[in-house]
């Protein structure tokens, strides 16, 4: 018992000596955010001044840290941010806010599956704000993009409302395969290829295929155009990328937005043109000139007047609206946007116009610490007229000008409309020239289109480890649309004819399931790695129907029932289908915030193309040097920043069709065999390619990035080289093979 009393005195008096040693040890809990926007700052470093005890802030900003006590001081640490020191003391959650560094303050860029600051780019990249967009009240987002970025060229090529345009980064890459860019909204890769979203049925019927997405819905436009940046995207970034990042909402940022305006768009200026006097007075000069004999239309000019003016008669002062009504806000956990809008705009030609309906909800939710999931979807249908453009006439072979043309070259001698003929349209018939009335031409003409469309993806990110990310998503894109056309049997168009209907349809579905692991850490404030590696999947279907149908003696069913045509013609269909599956990586690496290096490559394998070359791998490298941080620049005091760089690349064209490796047989002809039982017959047509493979263009690219006075200036060049190799062409082959083309 002796031995006992004081080992247990001298055991309690140990505990208590330790116990306040231990209770010094603290658990600290925060949030580290952007003092410019709110927003949360993944891959913050936190660390304990003078140990080795650290951590790193989650993707949304989070962190968790146990430290030695009161005392303790953290420091943290973000490369391009003003770093922060402070005392525990007391807390047992310190929130931080990080100031950007004023000679890096920037904003951030979207490239390929991911986001940098601008300062970081190594690529060629350019960056057009939502609000920027809206200056000029677009139909769609490619008509936005009209002057607003450098090697960016855009082409209107139908005047119809919510027609086609066609856009060109940096030229063009091929002569058969397609010119257009790619384009990414929220991540997913949509169909805008107009040859796919229309039903091709028409003279100038074709639309927009992104006139279904929204203007005003857009935050952001990144242009991506050299292979350093367009290389993730491997066999479809020949032609340049553009990422499209719509509005969503922010965290204690609510608002409730309307936008609204009216407009009127009319013809600037109109060609001058010869009046009815002035016209009849040039046929009689001509005709004495010529000794033609007198037309006793034109004996006497000033009886006939100004004349129509057919310009006039077919052009027409348009109106424009939209209205926008969008909400936006969250919490730490939830964040929403949700918008409805509406646009109609007519056309400045008789009978023509464009109307679209939208919606959109974008949700982001943060089911715990480590899980965020998110949804993005878009619902649009447009209802659009246009005027037929030129055409051949089926009964001649001669070219009918369109109603525009029309207007020039009509006589303006006689009046729109005459009671005593078919239809009540006065038509030209002297001179040879049988050319259309323009009013008539438009005003009697149905061309309707109706496009319904849904793009959609949703997402899952899952933090590992401490900047360790895995994400999977998947997207749809799926449309159908539909055209109804129709020309009466009184109009020079159809008068071979007597009348011609059809009705159209085209059915699309796309899908793309990508799953992609990002690892981001910053290394002693000296070093910084973003590495990304992925598998990506993506099929696309489509189905056509297209019925047609001539000689309607009456007018009055139109479109609506082509089993009252005289001579109703085979209907016609076809499907359409290719997959493609994708490996990709990325490597990011910054050293001292000033040398930055970019490894990028993406593998191929498209149904596409031949048993010999369905894949293809498609590499790029880029570097950067920040110059302005090097004393003998900086020391000039002109430049707020100034960045030179570097870059390298291979990248690829698909753009064909889904069948090209492939021989093909059609019908050749009917014979009548075995008791007189018809036979069709079937014969080749293409020769097989088994080695059909993808374009590949090689791309260099040096450009220099700078920006004086504090940013309110800023300048960007770029001199580049692309050369493509394997063009996508239809070779001819001699008459001997059996076969015309392969």
């Amino acid at each position: 018992m002796r031995v006992f009393l004081p080992a247990l005195f001298l055991l309690v008096m140990l505990a208590g000596g330790a116990a306040p040693g231990y209770s010094q040890t603290k658990f600290i809990t925060g949030r580290v955010t952007d003092q410019s926007d709110g927003l949360p700052l993944p891959g913050v470093n936190i660390q304990v001044k003078e140990t080795a005890i650290g951590t790193i802030t989650d993707i949304d900003g989070n962190y968790e840290l146990r430290v030695p006590g009161d005392s303790s001081i953290l420091l943290y640490t973000f490369v391009g941010y003003t770093p922060q020191e402070i005392t525990v003391g007391g807390q047992s959650v310190i929130n931080v806010v990080l100031a950007q560094e004023a000679e890096v303050l920037d904003d951030v860029v979207v490239i390929a599956y991911g986001q940098v600051r601008k300062s970081d780019l190594t690529g060629s990249v350019s960056s057009i704000s939502g609000e920027d967009l809206l200056r000029t009240a677009p139909t769609s987002l490619d008509q936005a993009l009209q002057g607003r970025a450098a090697g960016v060229q855009v082409t209107q090529v139908s005047g119809r409302p919510g027609g086609e345009t066609s856009i060109r980064i940096r030229g063009s890459s091929s002569i058969n395969a397609g010119n257009e860019p790619l384009y990414v909204v929220d991540g997913m890769l949509i169909t805008s290829d107009n040859s796919q979203t229309n039903v091709g049925g028409a003279a100038g019927s074709n639309l927009n295929g992104l006139s279904a997405i929204n203007p005003s819905d857009i935050e952001s436009i990144e242009i991506l155009k050299d292979a350093s940046a367009t290389a993730m995207y491997g066999s479809r970034g020949a032609n340049g990328v553009v990422l499209i990042t719509t509005k969503r909402g922010k965290e204690g940022r609510s608002s409730v937005t309307l936008d609204a305006y009216y407009g009127l768009q009319e013809v600037q200026k109109q060609l001058d043109m010869l009046d009815g006097e002035a016209f009849a007075n040039y046929i009689n000069a001509y005709n004495k000139d010529a000794g033609f004999p007198v037309d006793p239309r034109y004996l006497i000019p000033d009886k006939i007047g100004a004349g129509t003016d057919w310009q006039e008669a077919i052009f027409q002062r348009a109106p424009m609206q939209s209205y926008q009504l969008s909400a936006l806000g969250g919490t730490a956990n939830t964040q929403y946007s949700v918008s409805g809008g509406y646009y109609r705009q007519e056309g400045i030609i008789l009978n023509s116009d464009f109307e679209r309906y939208n919606l959109r909800t974008n949700l982001d939710q943060k089911v715990n610490d480590r899980f965020k999931v998110g949804t993005s979807i878009s619902l649009s249908h447009i209802n659009s007229r246009g005027v037929l453009t030129g055409a051949l006439s089926p009964g001649t072979g001669v070219l009918l000008p369109g109603a525009a043309a029309s207007a020039l070259l009509f006589p303006p001698t006689l009046p729109v409309l005459d009671e005593g003929v078919p239809g009540g349209y006065t038509f030209e018939d002297d001179r040879g020239r049988n050319l259309p009335n323009p009013v008539a031409d438009a005003s009697e003409t149905d061309n309707i289109s109706k496009n319904s469309r849904v793009i959609g993806n949703a997402y899952g990110i899952l933090q590992l480890a401490e900047g360790l990310n895995l994400k999977g998503s998947v997207g749809i894109d799926a449309y159908s649309v539909k055209e109804n056309r129709f020309v009466p049997n009184f109009l020079k168009r159809t008068e071979a004819n007597n009348g011609e209907a059809v009705v159209a349809t085209v059915d699309g579905f796309t899908w793309l399931t990508e799953y992609t692991l990002n690892y981001k850490r910053a290394l002693k404030e000296k070093h910084a790695v973003d590495a990304l590696v992925g598998v990506t999947f993506q099929g696309f279907q489509s189905e056509r129907l297209f019925t047609f149908a001539l000689d309607f003696p009456d007018n009055r069913t139109g479109y609506h029932n082509l089993g009252s045509a005289l001579n109703p013609q085979p209907p016609a269909n076809g499907e359409s289908s290719w997959g493609i599956i994708s490996y990709l990586g990325r490597v990011n690496y910054t050293l001292n915030d000033k040398y930055l290096f970019t490894l990028t490559g993406r593998l191929d394998g498209a149904s596409k193309f031949g048993e010999d070359s369905k894949y293809g791998f498609f590499p790029s490298g880029s570097v950067a040097w920040k110059l302005h941080q090097e004393p003998f620049i900086e020391k000039l005091g002109i430049f707020t920043s100034l960045k030179a760089r570097l870059s390298y690349g291979v990248i690829g064209n698909q753009e064909i069709g889904p069948f090209g490796s492939l021989a093909t047989v059609g019908p050749i002809g009917q014979g009548v065999f075995n008791n007189n039982e018809p036979y069709i017959g079937q014969e080749p047509l293409r020769y097989p390619n088994p080695g059909l493979k993808w374009e590949r263009t090689n791309q260099g690219d040096f450009g220099i990035d700078a920006e004086f006075l504090d940013g309110r200036i800023s300048f960007t060049a770029d001199v580049y080289q692309k050369n493509t190799t394997d063009l996508l062409l239809f070779a001819p082959l001699p008459t001997t093979t059996g076969f015309s083309a392969y």
